[in-house]
């Protein structure tokens, strides 16, 4: 693998190269030895032939496939550092090759079903296994050559619906919180290679806001030259809501977000803010206050107020109940004749 930069070797302070966030090679040149090689399972560096711009990896099989980077840094006073990235895939003997471990869908509601399916080539070998694990912990296994074909391994919270389950996807049901995180599958081609590869991906457990988001302000009527201070509220749900206010649909500069915690492992989440209304948001008329409640790509939701003027309409009036007003003409009418009676008695 070769990382290509346009840096004399006397500029240079470092080399280094990583598989995703592990790093397994340096080359420093101020310091004696100028190479180093660091653990990392799996990866072994051909020294001798490694150097500056160059790393040499020995038995490479198709468990090195992955996100590989290298970082120069630049022997300056500020230590500039840039990064290139690549992807590696090996293809295994055999004609084995994992190309990718999809999640539909990739964001889950909690209680839901959710299928893993697992793409992968075979050319030269049969298939000898497909194995799932959550973490490092095998909870499904497909091998066409036993009998049963399939096997469920005991995992806390995973439910296996066997019947929709098989060599190239597994389907869990009722799914929880504590599924969130790292899958993979691992497939083994059978004799004479027993070439494996593995791919992973993450799935994340979800639960949506049960309504849409409220809106509360200070007051009911608002003037040009007047403080908006309001709050916008969304909830229960998992994770919490991201809120966003917008006036007449430009966004509102943001103001403090707060979650609290909620019953089950959920949460509130709430969103203030203070805006100096102008004379330009009543051009149109009354100004528009909309808050949007998003959670990924699952949710999407909204809540409106217009910002009515004292002298705008329509205008909240006080409420008083019906016929009160005649009731009272009447009684008045009767208090007058009571006295008139009673003057020429």
């Amino acid at each position: 693998m070769a990382c290509l930069y346009q840096l004399h070797e006397t500029e240079i302070y470092s080399v280094k190269w990583y598989k995703g966030s592990h790093e397994f090679y340096r080359f420093s040149p101020l310091e004696s030895p100028t190479t180093r090689v660091l653990p990392v399972n799996g990866i072994k560096v051909d020294r001798l032939n490694s150097n500056e711009s160059h790393v040499v990896l020995v038995g490479v099989g198709p468990n090195l496939s992955g996100n590989y980077s290298c970082e120069v840094i630049q022997n300056a006073h500020t230590f500039p550092h840039y990064v290139a990235y690549a992807r590696l895939d090996v293809v295994g003997v055999g004609g084995l090759r994992a190309t990718d471990l999809r999640i539909s869908p990739s964001v889950v509601q909690r209680g839901s079903d959710v299928i893993l399916a697992c793409l992968y080539e075979l050319t030269d070998a049969p298939l000898y296994s497909v194995k799932w694990y959550r973490g490092r912990h095998e909870f499904y296994r497909y091998s066409p050559t036993e009998t049963p074909t399939t096997k469920i391994f005991p995992f806390a919270g995973i439910n296996v619906d066997l019947a929709r389950s098989n060599q190239s996807q597994v389907v869990l049901t009722r799914v929880s919180f504590g599924l969130s995180g790292n899958f993979s599958c691992e497939v083994t081609a059978d004799a004479p290679s027993f070439a494996t590869s593995i791919v992973s991906s993450t799935m994340d457990v979800v639960v949506l806001p049960p309504s849409a988001p409220t809106i509360h302000s200070s007051q009911h009527y608002y003037m040009p030259g007047d403080v908006l201070r309001a709050n916008c509220s969304s909830g229960p749900s998992r994770p919490p809501a991201e809120l966003t206010f917008y006036i007449n649909d430009i966004p509102v500069t943001p103001g403090l977000h707060n979650a609290q915690p909620a019953p089950e492992g959920l949460f509130f989440s709430e969103l203030f803010v203070q805006v100096h209304l102008w004379p330009a948001h009543y051009e149109r008329g009354a100004p528009i206050l909309r808050c949007e409640a998003k959670v990924g790509d699952l949710y999407r939701d909204n809540a409106a107020v217009a910002l009515y003027s004292a002298n705008s309409d329509p205008k909240i009036e006080r409420v008083t109940s019906p016929g009160s007003g005649a009731r009272m003409q009447l009684c008045q009418i009767l208090l007058l004749l009571h006295v008139i009676v009673w003057v020429n008695a």
